[in-house]
């Protein structure tokens, strides 16, 4: 019994000297209190204006109207902080204890600005080096020795601020946060939603040591943000300066989803994505990333790169490594090179360029891949890299494997001063099967190509690039065949299917303001000799083209069928040209032979198209039902037609 009066006595005395403490403490005690200890620590100034009262509950403190916490001494841009509102919760027993345990600080309303002066120095800067020379020696103590402790930080619908003096800045509104600390021995968690575009994004983490965090230096972190579905997590180390360490992983089901989210623009990536690898980002602007793993647009990719971001613009050094790289999205046409003038032509776009992203980074970005679909185009093992500097980026084909052979050579696009585009390719043992079944959806050649091909075009606009383009171009093909056609048997009047066996095929191009100039093709066969000339406007999108197919023969007289390809690449005439047929000009050959010049053609032209003696047709309708028709439906198939 002696102990229960023992007990009731030492509560009753606890509720009185409770009681005592509140008188001893009214409001803007606790606040001075608050305010000393502020300074104490950091150097600056806690304003509370209006009045500060005792609150009761939820748990005992004061509470303010507003408050606000200044900023670096160089800084004229206002307050740090300040709120329209403010409790802050003590807890009783601590302060008898002689410690001051902060268990609750709300704010509402806050206005966070985070500033950064051109020489580096940050306003953030409370416990370091930067902050207040007037800090006394015991900061960190409170009148009686005892520590400040803070165990509980709530901000509702705050605004936050980023300047840089020296670089970018940014404003962030209505955003909740909570820090919790019970313990300045232990770590931290801290909880943040942010709403960029009105969407919660949420970001959690626990500091390691949150009083080093805050003094400047770095403590361990183990941080997640949740947004649209996607998750990025990292664990590692980071401080303020900003400067982290740590790894990376980051799942995201929908891109543009989580672009939306922060209030970016589009990413443009199609379905899920996913990032993971050791980062480091320095006090200097640096980023790396090592042991990187990509996925995105079906591909997974190993990454290596190194990022800085101090200069004027970003200088990129990467590497990216790939089994079979599925790009067949990016090679299928979207008509965006179609005009769209209101024309009513088929020609080339002359929508501008925006060529502006040349300008985004420097740097080289190198890419091996044991393959590559590009939709109309399968490549095999392929090394290539881009290097861009100052607007300029130089496409280096360091290895292309593709149809059975192998291309190189150089793609430049230059923007430094109006945009131009040309480059020198070559191509060796490429099977032409392949290559002209993808790229044109012709199937009835065969052999080994080598290929040249030199080229520049200048202007804002695709249909201004073509219609400037100047350089030149050369085939080889060595022994092929063509399906379908057997031009030997149709030069004899024997028209049909069949294969034509050639020995060489060969020609040289030059191409000046556009246009395309042709004058040495030549397709040689056993018994046939085919020879081409002509112009083919790529600016324009024309064609004027003549194609000889002539038998050989001794005296160089053996039947010949010219016959003219003409008009738009859409829709373009295919015609023999009856008046060269045999190799004679016949107004020529009339001028010196007259009387004898129709016998002449009648006997020839029977004898080579195997016509019977009592066919009443002339020379000119035989010749157009046994020759036009025919050579014009083979050449129609030759190239793709039905």
């Amino acid at each position: 019994m002696r102990l229960i009066r023992v007990l009731l006595v030492a509560v009753v005395l606890l509720v009185i000297g409770l009681v005592v403490l509140v008188v001893a403490l009214p409001g803007e005690r606790i606040a001075k209190i608050a305010a000393d200890q502020v300074k104490s620590y950091t150097g600056r100034d806690l304003v509370f204006d209006g009045a500060v009262g005792i609150s009761w509950y939820p748990v005992f403190g004061v509470a303010t109207g507003p408050v606000s916490l200044s900023n670096a001494e160089w800084s004229d841009a206002g307050p740090m902080f300040r709120a329209e509102s403010a409790a802050i919760g003590v807890d009783v027993m601590s302060l008898i204890g002689g410690d001051i345990r902060v268990t609750r600080i709300e704010a509402v309303s806050p206005d966070v600005l985070l500033e950064v002066a051109k020489d580096g120095r940050a306003n953030w800067e409370l416990f370091g080096s930067a902050a207040a020379t007037d800090a006394p020696a015991e900061a960190g103590q409170n009148e009686s020795g005892g520590a400040l402790i803070l165990e509980n930080l709530v901000i509702r619908d705050a605004r936050l601020r980023y300047i840089d003096h020296g670089g970018d800045s940014f404003e962030i509104a209505d955003v909740d946060a909570r820090l919790k600390w019970p313990d300045p021995r232990k770590p931290a968690d801290v909880a943040l939603i942010l709403r960029p575009a009105g969407a919660d994004v949420s970001v959690t983490a626990t500091v390691a040591d949150l009083e080093t965090l805050l003094a400047g230096k770095v403590s361990g972190i183990v941080a997640k943000m949740d947004a649209a579905g996607a998750t990025l997590s990292f664990d590692g180390r980071a401080g303020i300066t900003p400067q982290l360490g740590g790894l990376l992983d980051a799942s995201v089901p929908n891109p543009d989803k989580l672009m939306a989210a922060l209030g970016l623009p589009a990413a443009g990536i199609e379905g899920p994505a996913s990032v993971r690898g050791q980062i480091t980002y320095t006090q200097d602007g640096r980023f790396t990333l090592r042991d990187g793993s990509l996925t995105a647009l079906g591909n997974s990719l190993s990454a290596q790169a190194d990022v800085l971001i101090a200069g004027a613009k970003p200088v990129v050094t990467a590497q990216f490594v790939s089994g079979k790289l599925d790009l067949s999205q990016f090679g299928e046409s979207d008509g965006s090179n179609a005009d769209t003038s209101g024309s009513g032509d088929s020609g080339w776009s002359k929508a501008p360029i925006d060529a502006s992203g040349l300008a985004a980074f420097d740097g080289e970005i190198v890419l091996a891949a044991e393959a590559i679909d590009l939709g109309n185009l399968k490549l095999g093992r392929s090394r290539m890299a881009v290097n861009v500097d100052n607007a300029r980026a130089v496409f280096t084909l360091r290895e292309i494997n593709a149809y059975d052979g192998q291309i190189t050579g150089q793609f430049v696009a230059n923007n430094r001063s109006g945009l131009s585009v040309g480059g020198k390719m070559t191509a060796q043992g490429m099977a032409l099967k392949g290559l002209l079944t993808d790229t044109m959806d012709i199937d009835r050649f065969t052999g080994k190509a080598g290929l040249s091909l030199s080229f520049l075009g200048v202007g804002q606009s695709v249909h201004a690039i073509m219609n400037s383009l100047k350089g030149d171009a050369s085939v080889e093909v060595g022994q092929g065949t063509i399906d379908g056609l057997d031009l030997d048997r149709l030069l004899r009047g024997k028209p049909g299917g069949g294969t034509t066996v050639f020995d060489a095929l060969t020609g040289t191009a030059t191409i000046a303001a556009g246009v395309l100039s042709n004058d040495d093709l030549l397709l040689e066969l056993p018994n046939v000799l085919a020879k081409g000339e002509g112009v083919v406007g790529l600016g324009e999108r024309t064609i004027n083209y003549l194609f000889t197919p002539q038998i050989r023969s001794s005296d160089e007289q053996g039947l010949a069928i010219p016959v003219r390809i003409k008009g738009s690449w859409d829709d373009p005439s295919i015609r023999p040209e009856l008046d060269k047929a045999l190799g004679v000009d016949l107004e020529v050959e009339k001028e010196k032979l007259k009387e004898e010049a129709d016998q002449y053609l009648q006997e020839k032209v029977e004898k080579e198209l195997n016509l019977a003696p009592d066919d009443t047709r002339s020379t000119e309708e035989a010749v157009q039902d046994a020759v036009e028709d025919e050579v014009k439906d083979q050449l129609l198939k030759l190239f793709g037609g039905d």
